[in-house]
């Protein structure tokens, strides 16, 4: 979102502002987690869900909750696109294939992908597979390579090469820079060393072991996941669920709750790694390398924070959204306890609530009290804001035709200056409505799911602005030839 990843990373990178409210132990108990759970769902829009709560040294509990995008009950096999989630995956998949020693974390992509190349190729050439796990490569969001639904021959292959254009922010190494583009790479670079298709690979290698028999990480096995939401003006608006081929590596990833359980479970026990990875290699990943903020850091897939330190354990996790649905995995490795929860609404303005339900339930499930997360107050007013700004530009363009018949006569220098005001603004609200904003998101399909009510009303104010321009530039050519008649 997911990101899509756009969206879930920001939101859920936001550091603690505080110690958090704790009860004690035997609070934690699944009955009072699930109430909490489902009473965020309902608080939050969501329109069905399904979760696990997950003891390895007491009972693990799997529920579902609500209705489909078209309109049936979500079962414990319904399956969801789970976003970012995809990222822990695909380097768990990465960690099979340095395990077997095809593949060095600390080698250069060109080793694997002699063809990648960024607009800087002193820096590209320095960029290794662990800066891509970590997001420290230096590639930025938003290059235009991820959420594309087009079909394609070869879509690894082809987005590596888009990103030959594109401007490194920093120094391989340097700083985090959370991009989905570093996975879609980490992918290609998968399928080079594997041979196969990306998600033959991490379907023989981690999924079939681990015993995740619902993913979804095909074209045609997301035509059967049923429509996720949008947030419309508040509301939850089912939409067509979309799939990137290059997706399973970093976003559209997909499954039943089940498999996220069994996922969650063998990253907190070796004995049901069944083989995939050493224990070893899992402490890696969940070590933090590269700091996000003062309480989080990214490790190989996974943020690990403080959150929880309180209580007495570390917090390892990743969430997701991509449109229409959210997911996420919380670790509590201490406890060999963790929650997996997975939803079918998302919007970028909702991230923050979304995100906290997950956190909460992990909260209450290591024995403390959830942080509170409210609706983004921004949201609201954005709206409100963007009509009142397209309702003003209507109504001018309204009062300027009805003017037009007696507009009186002007100076050329008054009109041609008042055109050129009125033309100048509309162009600068038209390239924020059409370029700017649109360009934040990863394509125009991801920035109409995520945002479709933003997305829209900008459309319309960029439209009214530009005809408010029009309008006003004809105001003045009818005024300057009165004056040239007087």
């Amino acid at each position: 979102m997911n990101t899509t990843a756009i969206a879930a990373a920001l939101a859920a990178l936001t550091p603690l502002a505080g110690p958090l409210p704790q009860a004690p132990p035997d609070d934690g108990s699944h009955h009072r987690i699930e109430r909490y759970l489902e009473e965020r769902f309902e608080a939050t829009g969501v329109p069905g869900a399904a979760y696990a709560i997950i003891d390895l040294d007491g009972d693990t509990h799997a529920a579902a909750w609500g209705e489909t995008g078209d309109g049936d009950p979500v079962g414990l096999d319904t399956p969801f696109l789970w976003g970012s989630v995809a990222k822990p995956v695909t380097a768990t998949a990465a960690m099979t294939l340095v395990e077997d020693g095809l593949l060095d974390l600390d080698e250069p992509v060109t080793t694997y992908l002699p063809d990648f190349t960024l607009a800087d190729e002193d820096r590209s050439d320095r960029i290794t597979v662990r800066h891509l796990l970590e997001q420290t490569s230096g590639i930025p969001e938003g290059t235009g390579v991820t959420d594309d639904y087009g079909h394609r021959e070869d879509p690894y292959g082809e987005a590596v090469a888009d990103l030959a254009d594109v401007e490194p922010l920093a120094e391989p190494g340097e700083a985090f820079e959370y991009a989905s583009a570093n996975y879609v790479v980490a992918g290609a670079v998968i399928e080079a060393v594997a041979g196969v298709p990306y998600e033959e690979y991490l379907r023989a290698a981690v999924l079939d072991p681990l015993g995740m028999d619902g993913v979804v990480a095909t074209e045609d096995a997301a035509a059967e996941v049923p429509r996720g939401h949008a947030v419309v003006f508040g509301r939850s608006w089912p939409i067509t669920t979309g799939f990137d081929p290059t997706g399973p590596s970093y976003g559209y990833l997909g499954g039943t709750v089940t498999d996220l359980q069994r996922f969650a479970e063998a990253m907190l026990d070796e004995d049901r790694l069944n083989g995939v990875l050493t224990p070893e290699s899992v402490a890696l990943m969940h070590t933090g390398a590269a700091e996000v903020g003062d309480t989080v850091d990214y490790g190989l897939g996974w943020r690990v924070d403080e959150r929880n330190d309180d209580l007495g354990t570390n917090t390892v996790w990743h969430t997701g959204g991509t449109p229409g649905f959210s997911a996420g995995v919380i670790l509590l490795p201490e406890l060999d306890r963790a929650v997996v929860v997975a939803q079918n609404r998302y919007g970028y303005l909702q991230d923050g609530e979304l995100i906290g339900t997950m956190l909460g339930a992990a909260r209450m499930l290591a024995g403390g009290e959830p942080a509170e997360h409210g609706p983004d107050p921004l949201y609201p007013s954005l709206l409100t804001g963007l009509c009142l700004l397209t309702a003003a530009a209507v109504f001018m363009i309204v009062r300027t035709l009805r003017r037009l018949g007696r507009a009186r006569k002007a100076t050329p220098a008054k009109a041609i200056t008042g055109a050129a005001c009125w033309t100048v603004a509309a162009l600068a609200v038209a390239y924020v409505s059409f370029f700017f904003v649109p360009g934040m998101a990863p394509s125009w399909a991801a920035y109409v799911g995520i945002a479709p009510d933003v997305a829209w009303l900008l459309v319309a104010l960029g439209v009214a602005g530009l005809l408010l321009a029009a309008v006003r530039i004809w105001s003045a050519v009818v005024r300057l030839r009165r004056a040239a008649d007087a």
